[in-house]
């Protein structure tokens, strides 16, 4: 992980350098947004998120640790400072990185809590991993001095605009000062990064999750190998598939009658107010499918049952375990917020005499708040 954090770092600062005074787009080159609040539903597509509460192996970043000016609700603990780009350089900044390279749609947003001193606005670069290209946002309009949201959309950023299916390699916020580089000051929390490509898709009645926990997209890269093929096989070919980004799989072990997943969070996580799983799901041949959460701190998987699952399509379930996940102890205790939890399942037992199959994608852990 350490070796993960320097190589970042040193690839953050080049491309700065790169950027600098000579190289870089003039102000006037780089458009202006006005800042725009907190979503109102569920995005489409969240293909990346960061709440800096562990070093992760999934998600790396750049900045400090805060965990005294935060963002006040149930479950969270940490937020991250930004740093000064140099000696002599006005500007701070902070960066994250989803190792996987995630996959990023054509209308791509970024939401992020933000705590903005000496400065009412903020430069957003969005790395291009497939075109070695930046997408530049400049949002202006913050507020200062207090907690807010923001939410960036890069696709009207400047340049050649994003593809569907191109990976971004990092994610990194600039500071714009407005007076002495010292009195400058800004901390971010829960960055979400999503995709809202299909206009008319009907809008998702759930609200826009207060902190993302987990995000497994399933779209492997040679550069990435997490997997350990035992616990469910990634398909990027058939049938079934609606593009070749890849999909989870459960597979039969031995001496079982049913199939599953198996989705290890490592380092466990803590949950929220209001803990859900949201993904999407096609099964043929199964009388039940079942997802369950470990909770480390109860020691004990809670489970929901899927009530009568569409067979033969592509759908998404949004399941609510605070309020419906169920022990398998049969000893119900509340899932308070701060619960580490440490693996998904999924598992389908097939009907009489059917040959079952389940798939898997875009699964999203999340606190909904209240």
């Amino acid at each position: 992980m350490k070796s993960a954090h320097l190589v970042f770092s040193i690839l953050i600062l080049v491309l700065f350098a790169c950027s600098a005074p000579g190289g870089r787009k003039s102000d006037d080159d780089i458009p202006s947004r006005a800042a725009a609040g907190r979503p109102a539903h569920f995005p489409q597509r969240i293909w990346g998120a960061c709440d800096f509460e562990l070093l992760r192996k999934d998600v790396v970043w750049i900045g400090h640790p805060e965990t005294a000016n935060i963002p006040a609700y149930p479950g969270n603990r940490v937020a991250l400072r930004a740093r000064p780009m140099g000696t002599g350089v006005s500007r701070k900044y902070l960066a994250i990185k989803p190792v996987s390279y995630p996959r990023m749609g054509e209308k791509n947003l970024v939401y992020f809590r933000y705590f903005l001193k000496g400065a009412r606005s903020l430069t957003l670069q969005l790395f291009n991993l497939d075109r070695n290209e930046v997408h530049t946002v400049r949002v202006t309009g913050l507020t200062e001095s207090e907690w807010s949201e923001a939410t960036v959309d890069f696709s009207r950023a400047g340049g050649r605009p994003v593809k569907a299916g191109e990976r971004m390699n990092d994610l990194v916020i600039v500071t714009e000062p407005e007076g002495k580089a010292e009195e400058c000051e800004l901390v971010v929390d829960d960055v979400i990064l999503f995709s809202n490509d299909n206009e008319d898709a009907p809008i998702a009645e759930e609200p826009f999750p207060r902190r993302v926990i987990s995000v497994l997209g399933f779209d492997p890269v040679e550069e990435y190998h997490p997997w350990t093929h035992t616990d469910y096989q990634i398909l990027r070919r058939g049938d079934h598939l609606e593009n070749d980004w890849g999909v989870c799989r459960a597979l039969q072990k031995e001496g079982e009658q049913f199939k599953r997943i198996r989705l290890i969070i490592d380092p466990p996580q803590a949950v929220g107010a209001t803990t859900k799983i949201r993904f999407r799901y096609y099964v043929e041949g199964a009388a039940r499918v079942q997802a369950m959460i470990f909770d480390l701190t109860d020691r004990d998987n809670r489970h929901i049952v899927l009530e009568n699952p569409v067979q033969e399509s592509w759908h998404r379930a949004t399941l609510d375990f605070t309020a419906n996940g169920i022990k398998n102890d049969g000893n119900q205790t509340p899932f308070e917020p701060g619960s580490l939890v440490d693996d998904i399942f999924f598992l389908a037992w097939p009907a009489r005499g059917e040959q079952v199959e389940l798939l898997v994608d875009d699964v999203v852990l999340y606190d909904a708040g209240p």
